[in-house]
């Protein structure tokens, strides 16, 4: 719940009473050693760290125990940090610019093991038990790399247009990757050809998620449309129109229930049965939908959206609990391992750390 303050004081020149109000939100810890907005955040395996990235040309690596403790700052880059990851034992994290300069630091001595150079950097992921780091650039050619020793540098060739969006699914094996022509591809992340390709959107992919098992992926476009597609023969078993006048900004597979949610850039939220492809419930958060994240253990979707974060059950689309956040909008939403907690970034500069507290 939001706090208010009500300050009282006497104007004698216009003899009458002034009310301030000071808000303020419900974080429990505020980072603020970014100058400028902040675009990335994630956590490390055991929530006890946070990697953010920003306009600031700088990663920053905090301890989220403690207010305003950076365990290290990542300097080296020569544009905005566009993304930011620890890798599957938080002994390493990685940051990625616009200007396509890599880095990976050693967590424990906070200095640098390695660094690449390349074109535009849209997306890193890590793979999930191995020190292999996967990127996408402007010019859509992805990359595979071993890391901090270098022995691994592969190239999963561009067909001429810049990839947006990729990731691993759950065992690592296979990399979907989506592109801004509306293509997607499904690679076999130890093979450097496409196991896959798909044409079917006409505009370009914004965002792609994985069902738990990784047997499903979904795909989402600017011409605001889902494929849902089956991961063994990347075939597409449904494409839901989800709006003529808005892109799909984000999807998450529910762990515990047989659904999908959907958010939009007109601020839509969709919830779909995965089981009859219909539409289960909808509701409209009023702003532009900047991320979602569906509760590993309860039909709970939580989104950033604006300034806050609000909580909806996915099977009714009934808002639960909110969050005030932020004094400008959020970029990025990341939550702990074990969605106890939850990071935020914005346009204000700060990154806040907020328990999760979930619903009665």
């Amino acid at each position: 719940m939001k706090l208010t303050a009500f300050i009282y004081f006497h104007v004698p020149e216009l003899d009458d009473d002034i009310i301030i109000i000071e808000e303020s939100d419900d974080a429990i810890n505020t980072f603020g050693f970014h100058t400028e907005p902040i675009f990335c955040c994630n956590f490390d395996k055991v929530g006890a760290m946070a990697v953010t990235g920003g306009q600031d040309d700088r990663a920053v690596v905090w301890d989220t125990n403690v207010d305003q403790q950076a365990k290290f700052i990542i300097t080296g880059h020569k544009d905005s940090v566009i993304a930011a990851d620890f890798n599957h034992d938080s002994t390493l994290v990685a940051s990625a610019d616009m200007d396509g300069v890599v880095q990976v630091w050693n967590v424990g001595s906070g200095t640098k093991e390695w660094d690449f150079e390349t074109t535009e950097i849209t997306w890193i992921t890590w793979h999930p038990s191995t020190n292999l780091l996967f990127a996408g650039t402007i010019d859509g050619n992805c990359w595979k790399w071993s890391v901090p020793d270098g022995v691994t540098c592969e190239v999963f060739p561009t067909h001429g247009v810049a990839s947006s969006c990729g990731r691993l699914l759950e065992n690592g094996s296979k990399c979907v990757v989506g592109y801004q022509d509306g293509t997607v591809k499904l690679w076999d992340a130890d093979n450097p050809s496409p196991i896959g390709i798909l044409n079917e959107h006409k505009q370009g992919v914004l965002c792609l998620a994985s069902s738990p098992d990784g047997t499903l992926i979904a795909s989402g476009a600017e011409d605001g449309t889902v494929k849902l597609i089956r991961s063994s023969n990347f075939k597409v078993l449904h494409t839901w129109n989800v709006a003529d006048d808005s892109a799909i900004e984000s999807i998450g597979f529910f762990r515990s229930h047989p659904l999908i949610a959907v958010g939009t850039s007109q601020g839509d939220l969709n919830i779909y049965d995965l089981s009859t492809y219909t539409l289960r419930a909808s509701t409209n958060l009023g702003d532009s939908i900047v991320k979602l994240v569906c509760s590993d253990s309860s039909p709970f979707v939580y989104i950033a959206c604006g300034s806050n974060v609000e909580c909806y059950d996915g099977r009714s689309c009934e808002v639960l609990n909110k969050w005030f956040c932020h004094d400008d909008r959020i970029l990025d939403l990341a939550f702990s391992p074990n969605q106890e907690k939850f990071i935020t970034v914005s346009d204000d500069k700060t990154c806040k750390l907020f328990l999760t507290n979930p619903p009665d």
